[in-house]
């Protein structure tokens, strides 16, 4: 064992520290850079951290803007529908143009602001309205809505308020129905009573029935809607529902004597025809595509084929701007129409017998894109008499208040021609108090009337009904898009 000098213990241990000494200090040369470029990277990934949630905040809180603006025009479009269903159901077709004559509300514009229970105002919202011509009930509605944030920040919806129509079906009806073999549907049909179905259906049939009904034809209890044919599938494309809601044919009670009288008078813009004392049958209508209509007295008329036999000369008048025709006894209706908006009623207000509507010619429109509709409101009947066409088409909207929509029966004794014919087309709709028939089977076979019928619905009468066409009670909301 070696001793070493105190001396040298010493130097040795001063060696040692100095050699530590060094390497610290190495050490801290190369620490003190990484330190710094750390420290910069943990700065730069700070600083993009809270970036990137800073963005996603602004980001949060501009969806929620957004979401509230939304918010803020549907509270708008909810406030401006209450408005209108304790603003205008009931007013008369007079009073509604009166209204929308004035300063209506949302028209041009209605600007409103929207605050919390604190008072502080959270957004706002600004109507804006297209009011509707000649007393239809169609509304068409802008709301543009936003937040308090960011204001700058709107969403637009835009919507549509109407009455139902009674022009919303290919056929509805108040009686029991039979559709025979030969006649074709497109459109919903319905009846609140039961309904047979032998022809072919391309939208759904359906009934108020809950169960069963006496069919009269059969002498027996049928099914709400059936068909005689061995496979439905081929019959009821679209299928067939019942019970269906019930279609109250009491609200079609048309205010014949008010609203369409008053209505047609030439001091508001309509055109209107008195009674005519006997042996005069009526008035012929001659519909043209020049905005006119030749109108002439019918002298004498088939008692049962409802002939034209002899007339007036004629007297042209303009169409009316109001699209209001009302003539106070039977009307004959033919001709075409082009860029028109036009309602033909014939009703008796002074207490004599209830009036018809008789069609014997085509009724056409020139477009059928919603510029040409033609309502024709009877009274009593819309008959097809017996010298009709033998193909005949007629565009319009069809709708026997206490009658029925049809052709009488012929036989051939009435006239061996006559009494039977080919096609019928109608492109339009039918509300039918009673039963509808263009068609007559005896023994299973056609024996009277249309062997073909062809029934189509026109989708523009559902949001543009004719003027003055008769309505359901309530405003409802039926469209809803964001622009």
């Amino acid at each position: 064992m070696i001793i070493l000098p105190s001396l040298m213990r010493l130097k040795l241990k001063q060696k040692v520290c100095s050699q530590v000494s060094a390497e610290i200090k190495k050490s801290s040369g190369m620490i003190i850079p990484f330190v710094i470029v750390f420290g910069a990277i943990l700065a730069l990934i700070l600083t993009s951290l809270l970036g990137y949630i800073s963005y996603r905040y602004e980001q949060a809180v501009r969806q929620a803007s957004r979401s509230n603006a939304l918010q803020a025009a549907e509270a708008g479009l909810d406030y401006y529908r209450w408005y209108v269903i304790h603003t205008l159901e009931g007013k008369s077709c007079s009073q509604l143009v009166s209204y929308w004559s004035s300063n209506p509300l949302g028209f041009p514009s209605y600007d409103s602001e929207i605050k919390n229970q604190a008072g502080k105002i959270i957004g706002g919202y600004k109507v804006e309205v297209i009011p509707p011509i000649n007393c239809s009930t169609i509304i068409m509605v802008k709301v543009t809505g936003w937040d308090a944030k960011y204001p700058t920040i709107k969403r637009i919806v835009k919507a549509r308020l109407r009455k139902p129509s009674w022009s919303e079906y290919s056929v509805v009806a108040n009686d029991i129905m039979r559709f025979g073999t030969g006649t074709e549907t497109w459109g919903p049909i319905h009846s609140n009573n039961g309904i047979h179905f032998d022809g072919k259906a391309h939208n759904l049939v359906s009934s108020h029935i809950p169960d069963t009904y006496w069919d009269p034809d059969y002498n027996a209890n049928k099914p709400g809607i059936w068909t005689a044919l061995p496979d439905e599938s081929q019959v009821f494309l679209a299928g067939k529902q019942y019970p269906a809601d019930y279609v109250d044919f009491n609200k079609i009670q048309v205010d014949f004597g008010g609203v369409m009288k008053t209505e047609s008078q030439p001091s508001h813009g309509g055109l209107y025809f008195p009674p005519l004392n006997s042996p005069n049958c009526g008035y012929h209508f001659i519909l043209r595509t020049d905005g006119k209509i030749n109108v002439s007295k019918v002298t004498s008329c088939g008692s049962t084929s409802y002939k034209i036999n002899g007339e007036s000369s004629t007297t042209t008048y303009t169409l009316p701007s109001n699209g209001l025709i009302f003539a106070e006894d039977n009307v004959w209706v033919e001709g075409a129409i082009q860029n028109k908006q036009l309602t033909i009623a014939a009703a008796d207000t002074v207490g004599g017998q209830p009036t018809n509507i008789y069609l014997f010619h085509d009724i056409s429109y020139t477009y059928h894109d919603g510029r040409d509709v033609l309502g024709l409101v009877a009274q009593n009947n819309v008959t097809v008499g017996l010298y009709s066409n033998n193909i005949l088409h007629i565009d319009a909207a069809l709708v026997a208040q206490s009658g029925r929509v049809g052709r009488d029966y012929y036989s051939s004794s009435s006239s061996s021609t006559y009494y039977k014919r080919s096609t019928i087309d109608i492109n339009g709709a039918i509300a039918t108090n009673r039963r509808y028939g263009f068609a007559w089977t005896c023994g299973g076979s056609h024996c009277s009337g249309y062997l073909n019928r062809n029934l189509v619905y026109d989708n523009n009468l559902l949001y543009y009904p004719p003027p003055f066409f008769p309505t359901g009670e309530h405003y409802l909301l039926d469209l809803w898009e964001e622009e």
